[in-house]
């Protein structure tokens, strides 16, 4: 190198150096911040990748956050249910203590009497004054807000909007469809009055009892001695409308004996009598509403007429009740249609009881145990001899979908959807469509990440006051001084039933259990499993923003001793490199 304007080895150190001083702010900065990417130029696709998986953790731990919060709510509504269950499980001693007047004095049940009164006055106050955050929980301001039409109302005892989405839907419809008739186990009783002492062991989903009937024993005592245990067996008896009929013509007598008129398809043999000719055969058919009597030879006359006309007829003892016509057809098929006018209809009521549950369900049964003497039973709608018969549950579709159903009661649950509906034995019909419009209301909870229907639950929590409390028997209000059911009026009249009071409360405890155990179950089903899943969710994606975004210190460490190393290394050989010029001088001598 003899030239000393151009230094060029000297530059060249002076980029290198320059390159090692970068390497080592570089280290440095990473080493002190902790992460890798500090501004857009380190890692510009490495930086979009780890925004939007901050904005995911952002969400993540927001959600877990919303899901804890509703947790608390939901716990704090389940205390005070649990009060108030308490609180109902007390009135329960109380009315069965109270009911037991034989063994206590009118002021002890008085004394009992205001225990249920401030027990009730409880209630009310808890359900009143149970907040979150100043929002009231269980006073029925957060329960959905519903509408339906006067008729589709009397089809329904109750029903529970459990959870809802609305989405992007103002209104939500639940729509039902009675597919399958609910039934009781029932059997029917055709012995009439007894002839001789029997025992009888009766069974229903309650539990057993055994009666002694006497002798003398008439259909109104075997009633009444069935029905006085219901409250231990479940299972209860009514009069049916079982008869004799005879139905005259102008040339015939039809006689129709211990028919049961139900309007459910059956079918009897009968005789048609012609004082001039032999005796022939019918036979008589049921068919849904539709009642049909034909002659066994060459089909040479029909009777048509309907079961509700035969009902009908029976149940009011009704005479003189034009009921058939006949029609008779030659052998070669021309028909001649002759009406039987005025045609006559006796019916005297019959000696029989329909055995049957309470209530309506596949775990309903009625069983008879013939423990001494005679007992006579059928199947109701067929002529088998049995003691034993099992209910069925309705069939209901909601929204299309099948729903579980329980006795009268029908219950869907889907992602976006729980209801229950309990019909009323009224509707207990095929025929039957009921519709519920959801308006509004519930409570509301953000638990997911996406703000969408997916990211939501919507539950409601209905009033758990006095007057909502309770089912079909009464409300829970009732048992109060002037409830009309308290256990004064019970232990002073005849037309309150203590039985009434106790079924009040229980169906006051059941309501309010399923309350619990549905606000459990989202607790611990949806919320719980929800905030593990997020936490789950919570850990993969920080990780994966660690990896792109987070500094490697055992890698960063050794870069820093590699660019200081180079940088002392640099500073020399730009020492050296910009004292070669110098050496030119030497050749000035």
């Amino acid at each position: 190198m003899t030239r000393i304007n151009t230094n060029v080895p000297s530059l060249r150190g002076l980029r290198n150096l320059d390159r090692s001083n970068q390497l080592l702010q570089t280290s440095l900065q990473r080493l002190s911040t902790g992460l890798k990417i500090n501004s857009g130029k380190d890692n510009p696709a490495g930086l979009i990748a780890s925004e939007k998986l901050r904005s995911q953790i952002i969400a993540i731990e927001q959600s877990i956050k919303n899901s804890n919060r509703a947790n608390n709510v939901i716990a704090t509504a389940d205390a005070a249910l649990g009060e108030i269950s308490s609180l109902l499980n007390q009135i329960r001693g109380l009315v069965q203590e109270g009911l037991n007047d034989g063994a206590l004095s009118q002021a002890e049940i008085e004394a009992n009497q205001l225990q249920i009164d401030n027990a009730l006055e409880a209630i009310n106050r808890i359900a009143a004054n149970t907040t979150f955050a100043g929002d009231k929980l269980i006073d029925g301001s957060k329960a959905f807000t519903t509408s339906m039409t006067t008729a589709d109302a009397s089809e329904l005892n109750d029903y529970q909007i459990n959870q809802a989405l609305f989405g992007s839907s103002s209104t939500i419809e639940v729509a039902a469809q009675v597919t399958q008739t609910a039934q009781r186990g029932e059997l029917i009783y055709t012995g009439g009055s007894l002839s001789s002492a029997v025992t009888v062991e009766i069974s229903g989903s309650k539990g057993s009892q055994v009666l002694f009937l006497g002798g003398s024993s008439t259909v109104a005592n075997i009633k009444d001695a069935i029905n006085s245990v219901t409250d231990v067996t479940g299972v209860e008896a009514v009069n049916t409308p079982g008869a004799e009929l005879t139905i005259a013509g102008s040339n015939n007598d039809l006689n129709f004996s211990d028919i049961r008129a139900e309007g459910s398809s059956g079918t009897v043999s009968v005789e048609l009598v012609d004082p001039g000719a032999a005796s022939q055969a019918l036979s008589v058919s049921v068919s849904g509403n539709k009642v049909t009597v034909s002659l066994a030879t060459d089909a040479s006359s029909n009777i048509t007429s309907t079961a509700a006309d035969v009902v009908a007829a029976v149940n009011a003892d009704a005479t003189a009740k034009t009921l058939v016509y006949a029609e008779a057809s030659e052998g070669d098929g021309t028909g001649v249609v002759a009406a039987v006018a005025e045609t006559d209809l006796t019916g005297t009521a019959g000696n029989a009881l329909r055995i049957r549950s309470e209530q309506y369900g596949s775990s309903e049964f009625v069983d008879v145990n013939v423990l001494s003497g005679t007992f006579n039973t059928v199947a109701a709608g067929g002529d088998t001899v049995t003691f034993r018969d099992e209910g069925r549950d309705i069939g209901v579709t909601i929204n299309g979908q099948a729903a579980y159903t329980d006795g009268l009661k029908a219950s869907l649950r889907t992602a976006l959807l729980d209801v229950m509906l309990e019909f009323d034995s009224s509707a207990n019909s095929t025929s039957t469509t009921t519709t519920v419009t959801i308006t509004g209301g519930g409570a509301l909870f953000q638990i997911g990440q996406e703000v969408s229907a997916g990211g939501q639950i919507g539950v409601g929590i209905e009033a758990v006051n006095t007057a909502r409390l309770g089912g079909v028997t009464g409300k829970i209000y009732e048992l109060g001084s002037s409830g009309g059911k308290s256990l004064l009026d019970a232990t002073s009249s005849t037309s309150v039933e203590g039985s009434d009071l106790v079924k009040i409360v229980e169906e006051a405890i059941e309501r309010v259990s399923t309350m619990r155990g549905r606000l459990g179950a989202i607790q611990k089903n949806v919320i719980e499993t929800n905030i593990n899943s997020l936490g789950v969710a919570l850990e993969n994606v920080t990780e994966a923003r660690s990896a792109i975004i987070d500094t490697d210190f055992a890698t960063e460490t050794a870069n820093l001793t590699r660019a200081q190393i180079l940088q002392q290394a640099g500073i020399s050989v730009l020492a050296i490199a910009n004292q070669n010029p110098a050496n030119v001088l030497a050749l000035l001598g």
